[in-house]
């Protein structure tokens, strides 16, 4: 049996989906984080991310060998993919084999391996998009991203994004005297003193980028029934997301036509959110269609898989994947 392999790795799990040329699901696996190499210990991440996560889908598929070969397989990774290509050669095997940045996957998975754009609101945040360019009887795929350059430089409206915004507004406020809902919110999620051992606790790692992140959730639950800072913290991400899709649309040259855009991430799990990135988009756009993603990224990164071997994304393999994909 032909087998193909997709993989979607983040800053916090990597999922490995194994299926057949058919699209029929056999097998998905669950591993830690996947991230950048070069901090320590990235190496050994990596590896033990994408073997443990192999040798689970495999053993769920009921394939004898932990890690088998596939006809193709699409890593999707957060990070610089050129990082972590020597290091996949040593531990896959795979006749077509590519590994790219874990927009694509999303992207791919969103819209059902079709042309539009998709925002990603998770610790970090990055858009993408592709649309075929047909001159003649020729087409190629124009792809493009925006942002993504890491949480010093860029994430806007992630949830590190949101939560870096709400410690420096609530300092600024509290240095100038005012009082604002962001000040307790942040006092009794991290469960600190003051607002200044909060940032210091970040700059000496005793907080981590994920764990200041994970206060997002927090501040949106707050802003959905509390007016306030917080909730203006929440719509400023809005519209910088819908700044990502926009400027992702406008280098495509589809800012004028029509265009579906999707989106993924925690951030987004925020109805209040959404409804603003979708007014934000529908403002500076000509016919946006936005849509709820179709699929997951592991799901994205199988579909370009296929793509690497050449197999077409026809409908009875979406829709097989649709059928199968809830029996994992």
């Amino acid at each position: 049996m032909k087998l193909y392999l997709g993989i979607d790795g983040g800053q916090s799990h990597t999922t490995a989906l194994i299926a057949d040329g058919r699209g029929r699901l056999l097998g998905r696996g669950g591993a830690g984080p996947s991230n950048h190499t070069r901090e320590p210990g990235g190496r050994e991440r990596l590896i033990g991310a994408l073997t443990g996560s192999i040798r689970q889908a495999a053993r769920q598929a009921g394939l004898r060998a932990d890690n088998p070969r596939f006809v193709a397989a699409h890593l999707a990774l957060t990070g610089e993919p050129d990082e972590k290509i020597a290091i996949v050669r040593e531990i896959l095997a795979a006749d077509n084999l590519v590994v790219g940045h874990d927009a694509p996957g999303a992207l791919a998975g969103a819209l059902g391996g079709g042309e539009g754009i998709i925002v990603l609101g998770g610790t970090g945040s990055v858009a993408c998009g592709e649309v075929i360019e047909r001159v003649g009887d020729r087409a190629r795929r124009h792809f493009v991203r925006v942002g993504g350059h890491g949480y010093l430089f860029s994430d806007e409206g992630s949830a590190f994004g949101i939560a870096r915004e709400a410690l420096r507004r609530a300092l600024r406020h509290e240095d100038a005297g005012l009082a604002d809902d962001l000040k307790p919110l942040l006092l009794g999620y991290f469960r600190r003193p003051t607002l200044k051992t909060i940032a210091q606790d970040c700059y000496a790692g005793d907080l981590t980028r994920d764990r200041l992140a994970s206060f997002a959730a927090r501040l949106a639950s707050h802003a959905q029934r509390h007016a306030g800072a917080a909730r203006e913290v929440l719509a400023d991400a809005a519209l910088e997301l819908a700044d990502l899709a926009v400027t992702t649309a406008r280098r495509l040259g589809v800012a004028d036509l029509p265009v579906d855009i999707s989106y993924a991430g925690g951030v987004f799990k925020s109805s209040r959110l959404r409804r603003q990135f979708a007014g934000a988009i529908a403002a500076r756009l000509t016919s946006p269609r936005l849509l709820p993603p179709r699929f997951q990224p592991d799901v994205g990164a199988l579909l370009l898989a296929y793509r690497a071997a050449n197999v077409p994304i026809t409908p009875s393999i979406l829709r097989k994947i649709e059928e199968t994909v809830t029996l994992l």
